[in-house]
């Protein structure tokens, strides 16, 4: 290869990898948008509860299930950032879960968990075996700045464990919290007590009354005093269906919180 011939290969390759014809923020905005691939409207339908959906942002409001029941378009919200930390969660339960396989005391992980009356279906995260004792665990993770503030578990995550503890007939269960930046842990018991008794019956007794609505075709009434305003309305996936359907048939509380 002659050298003037290298030297026209260089020239061009050089022209390519010109820095200044990149916009790095361009592609950083690019990536951002492969989190957001599902945004926008999707047709969605469940035939019963899910724990998490339960217990975190729309999952209190009776006609929001009856909705997802039903089948209905729903909107995809969550930012490119939500969806990352999501996926970020489901890998660092992966981790810690072999780590808990490594040790020698995991019994089962991701089991699969069926519910009748209410309809429940969902999967735990890790069941170990410590002192000759099956433990049901339920992990969370959380930043440097929130796991130092930590002083006990969060009530949303102690409703999600009680199904579990409820429908698995277990009377004590760990929350288990890990530093995003660090790999520190806390773990919280949690033993079923009468407060716990009684609002988990509470809570399956909610769930009763919104399956039976919807099996009656009873279209429960928005349950928020400012309604599609209010930050129990904002982050649901059928808001825009939801303005579109009647008024409603019977009202149902929105699910209290654990106290």
């Amino acid at each position: 290869m002659s050298k003037k011939l290298v030297n026209k290969i260089l020239s061009k390759d050089e022209k390519h990898s010109d820095e200044s014809s990149i916009n790095l923020n361009e592609i950083i905005d690019k990536i951002h948008d492969g989190y957001e691939h599902k945004k926008g409207p999707y047709f969605a339908k469940r035939t019963g509860f899910t724990p998490s959906g339960l217990t975190y942002g729309a999952g209190k409001c009776p006609r929001m299930w009856y909705l997802w029941f039903e089948g209905n378009e729903a909107e995809n919200t969550n930012t490119w950032y939500e969806v990352a930390n999501m996926d970020s969660g489901s890998d660092r339960h992966t981790r810690i879960e072999t780590a808990m396989e490594n040790a020698g005391i995991l019994v089962t992980k991701e089991a699969q968990l069926k519910y009748e009356n209410p309809t429940i279906s969902g999967k735990t995260d890790a069941v170990i075996k410590w002192n000759d004792q099956n433990i049901l665990t339920e992990i969370k993770t959380k930043t440097d700045e929130g796991f130092q503030r930590t002083k006990k578990p969060a009530n949303y995550h102690i409703e999600q464990l009680l199904i579990y503890m409820k429908i698995m007939k277990q009377a004590f269960g760990i929350l288990i919290y890990e530093n995003k930046n660090n790999h520190e842990m806390l773990m919280f018991p949690i033993r079923l007590n009468q407060k716990y008794k009684d609002f988990v019956n509470y809570f399956f007794d909610w769930m009763k009354s919104v399956e039976a609505a919807f099996k009656e075709g009873k279209l429960p009434e928005n349950p928020y005093r400012v309604k599609y305003n209010s930050r129990d309305c904002k982050g649901c996936m059928f808001l825009k269906v939801c303005q579109t359907k009647p008024v409603g048939d019977i009202k149902i509380e929105s699910r209290k919180d654990l106290e």
